[in-house]
């Protein structure tokens, strides 16, 4: 049985729609222990290196509570463009799972595909008829998971590195962690 405690009043529309910039990076499984959440803001997770990706459409986030077979879990898209393709080898994406933070307008980001991933599921180069017509690729993933996308309040202090945003160069292992010092901190090449 559902227990409300308390209602909500009508708030001010403050809040625009639609995400500014998202962060790609490679999926891995981390143990649940090392990841450190309160309620659903993302506090820690394991040192990250992300990618950031401009985007030119207005690429919307849907995530949808659904329940089958008496379990429920959320079913996430998110499907976005890239302007002027350049050769980057997108196919790439096809071939393992894929975590994306999303930014929106309000300055909130989104952690999506957080213990499961995301899957790309078809990535479309197009160069359209006409020259007002759009010319990059268009990229969709999905995926499926326990809980709603995470909230992260700042990405640094949550434990990610945005690529580009460092000049220092680091010594990484083969499976592309950080080499670390007795101390903890990274070598600088």
């Amino acid at each position: 049985m559902v227990s409300i405690t308390q209602g909500r009043n009508r708030s001010c529309k403050d809040v625009v729609g639609g995400i500014n910039k998202i962060y790609l990076f490679k999926y891995v499984n981390y143990l649940r222990s090392e990841i450190v959440l309160n309620n659903n803001v993302l506090v820690s997770y394991p040192e990250t290196i992300i990618y950031p990706f401009e985007v030119d459409n207005q690429p919307s986030i849907s995530q949808s509570q659904l329940e089958e077979n008496g379990s429920k879990y959320f079913d996430l898209k998110i499907d976005f463009e890239l302007v002027k393709e350049n050769g980057f080898n997108y196919e790439s994406f096809l071939n393992f799972n894929i975590n994306i933070i999303a930014q929106d307008r309000n300055g909130n980001f989104r952690f999506l595909g957080n213990r499961n991933g995301l899957e790309c599921n078809s990535i479309d180069y197009t160069t359209g008829s006409s020259k007002s017509d759009f010319n990059g690729v268009k990229l969709s993933f999905e995926g499926k998971e326990e809980k709603e996308a995470w909230y992260i309040n700042n990405l640094i202090d949550a434990g990610f590195t945005i690529a580009g945003e460092d000049t220092n160069e680091y010594l990484l292992q083969e499976n592309g962690d950080f080499l670390l010092q007795e101390d903890g901190f990274k070598i600088i090449l």
